[in-house]
């Protein structure tokens, strides 16, 4: 693994474990032992840095839709569940609910590159809702681009809540509860 692959690795596990503003390049260089110029070789900017650990996070998403491609709407969704059941798991949160925190004091151009990649998490599940809808697995709704931004951020918000009680009991019922208002009885 290179210098810039290792910086942008560290950074990403500051950044879920402690929020974006909560480390500093001083952190990073500790933990993998280089200069803080270094790092401002690769990254200039802590927004560049944030920047490419959001680009991490848009190729991980989009190699999941490709392996994905082959599975039903059910096998998708309780991927996504699963996803966010991993992070509940580690104590951990996504990286949207992790630089949402610190929205107000963000760079725009990492504003932005967020927004990209939150909504492409968003059309993803609004494709699997879709898909479930013509497979007749899921109900109809109305707007599926509303109902997926609903689970998204029901998704959130339990990684959140879990990670505050430290208990994942009300996550894997609330995951149920959700699936179950998805599926045609």
């Amino acid at each position: 693994m290179g210098t810039k692959t290792k910086i942008i690795e560290i950074a990403n596990k500051l950044l879920i474990e402690k929020g974006f503003n909560a480390f500093s390049y001083k952190n990073i260089s500790e933990k993998i032992s280089i200069k803080t110029s270094s790092i401002h070789y690769h990254f200039p900017t802590k927004s560049d840095l944030g920047i490419a650990v959001i680009q991490k996070h848009y190729q991980e998403l989009n190699q999941t839709i490709i392996k994905t491609s082959n599975r039903t709407s059910l096998e998708k969704i309780n991927l996504l569940f699963l996803y966010y059941k991993r992070l509940v798991a580690q104590q951990k949160v996504c990286i949207v609910g992790a630089l949402t925190s610190d929205i107000n004091t963000l760079d725009e151009p990492l504003r932005v590159e967020l927004l990209n990649y939150s909504n492409e998490i968003l059309k993803w599940v609004t494709s699997i809702l879709d898909e479930g809808q013509n497979q007749n697995v899921f109900k109809s709704f109305e707007n599926t681009e509303l109902k997926a931004k609903l689970i998204i951020t029901n998704l959130m918000a339990l990684v959140q809540i879990a990670r505050i009680e430290k208990n994942n009991e009300s996550f894997d019922i609330m995951t149920k509860m959700i699936l179950d208002e998805l599926l045609i009885n």
